[in-house]
């Protein structure tokens, strides 16, 4: 067993592994109660097997919602005052892949698998949450619990059998074993020059499917059109009146659309994107046409390096003839939260930490917010209103849009809470 100390607040900014920092394993029980420890424990091997659970399912965002723990702290929250909280060798954490929670079946079963011992399924009732500690390490070989945070008497050794969690639901690929490109969702290559270029992934596939509609018979939504429609949205003179195709014939056409629009994609973005950015930048070309895509504010953003403004202008494409459409809202709302879920964004203005998406929500007060978040406040004190500091790096877990006649706002949420990213041709992050 090894054990690091560490001095708060010295070493909160200090990296332990690529996506956790030192002050996240500081428990906020222990903030609200007055001040942090002076004296931090931390299992070497918690970082190391954070990251190992974040590379195995592709997260975007990992949340330690608990970490260490004084006795005083650990006894507030239920616990014993002297359980692995306390000894600086448990964590109880939350992932989420574009903005989608990773069950804690599955992070379980994973645990289980590369040989966790102390496993806490649905962390305090969260279906999301899991708790993991490294009993059956060091000292504490033997000491072996399968525990279960929403039944505390029984305890379970095969999580597999007890969730009803097949093999391949963690293990997608077919793998047995931990690794990063399990998770990749589609495939792509690298140029000469180093860009990647891409296709389009079957989930957004799947997405445009459902926004384009399926017609088996060549039909025109307006009559004025010069060619005919069939298919998932599939226009041109190779379409002819009473046409008709089977499903497949429809799937195969799109596919063969996106070839287009794929390549206009990846012509037009001169920098690295991520695959859901890709996605997004496809839906959003095979709708408005490749030329517009190619001369939108958008790729022009994206190629000055303003990922921010980029993410917060796909709602703006909401006209048709010159009418606000709500089956557009509704698409761009999608291309957004696929555009900008997990990504990481830099605030350009100090800005309210709310409770919900919106000015009619209430501020957060410091202690209601992460610890990560607190060292970004601009006034730290427990019961001051949460306040970012401009230049806070937040990561987006979740986007919204807020259409009206006049106006686009879009809201972000960060593990703290709700910041306002966008209100109206005002624009917060980058």
């Amino acid at each position: 067993m090894s054990i690091t100390y560490y001095s708060y607040p010295r070493d909160k900014d200090k990296v332990l592994s690529k996506h956790f920092k030192m002050g996240e394993f500081v428990s906020s029980s222990d903030y609200t109660s007055g001040s942090y420890p002076s004296s931090v424990p931390i299992h070497d091997k918690l970082p190391e097997i954070l990251e190992k659970v974040y590379d195995h399912f592709g997260a975007t965002c990992g949340i330690i919602c608990s970490g260490y723990r004084t006795p005083a702290c650990d006894r507030s929250v239920g616990g014993s005052g002297s359980g692995p909280h306390t000894l600086g060798i448990a964590v109880d954490v939350y992932y989420y892949k574009n903005g989608t929670p990773i069950p804690s079946r599955l992070v379980s079963c994973y645990l289980q698998d590369i040989g966790i011992k102390g496993i806490g399924y649905k962390c305090g009732g969260n279906p999301n949450g899991t708790h993991f500690d490294m009993r059956g390490y060091g000292v504490w070989e033997g000491s072996v619990w399968f525990g279960d945070e929403t039944d505390y008497s029984s305890g379970h050794n095969d999580y597999y059998s007890y969730t009803g969690t097949k093999k391949s639901e963690v293990y997608p690929s077919g793998s047995t074993t931990s690794s990063s490109s399990s998770a990749s969702s589609a495939p792509s290559t690298s140029t000469s020059a180093g860009k990647k270029t891409f296709t389009t992934s079957q989930k957004m596939v799947d997405v445009i499917k459902t926004w384009e509609g399926l017609s088996l018979r060549a039909c025109k939504a307006v009559s004025t059109e010069k060619y005919w429609t069939i298919g998932y949205g599939h226009y041109g003179s190779d379409v002819s009146a009473n046409q008709t195709i089977t499903e497949a014939q429809a799937e195969a056409l799109l596919k063969s659309d996106l070839k287009v629009f794929e390549s206009a994609v990846n012509a037009a973005v001169k920098v690295n994107i991520t695959q859901a950015q890709f996605d997004a930048c496809v839906s959003l070309a095979y709708n408005i046409g490749t030329g517009a895509f190619a001369n939108s504010d958008i790729v022009a953003n994206i190629n000055a390096g303003k990922i921010g403004h980029a993410c917060v202008d796909f709602p703006s494409w909401r006209l048709s003839g010159g009418q606000i459409l709500v089956g557009l809202q509704r698409r761009r709302q999608s291309e957004m939260e696929f555009f900008g879920t997990g990504a990481n964004f830099t605030l350009t203005s100090t800005m309210n930490i709310r409770s919900g998406p919106g000015t009619n929500n209430p501020v957060k007060k410091v202690s209601q917010i992460t610890a990560n978040g607190r060292e970004c406040a601009v006034d730290k004190s427990a019961n001051a209103n949460a306040v970012f500091k401009s230049g806070t790096v937040v990561t987006a877990l979740e986007l919204k849009a807020v259409f009206s006649s006049a106006a686009i706002d879009v809201w972000l949420r960060c593990p703290s809470g709700w910041i306002c990213a966008r209100q109206n041709k005002d624009i917060f992050i980058k």
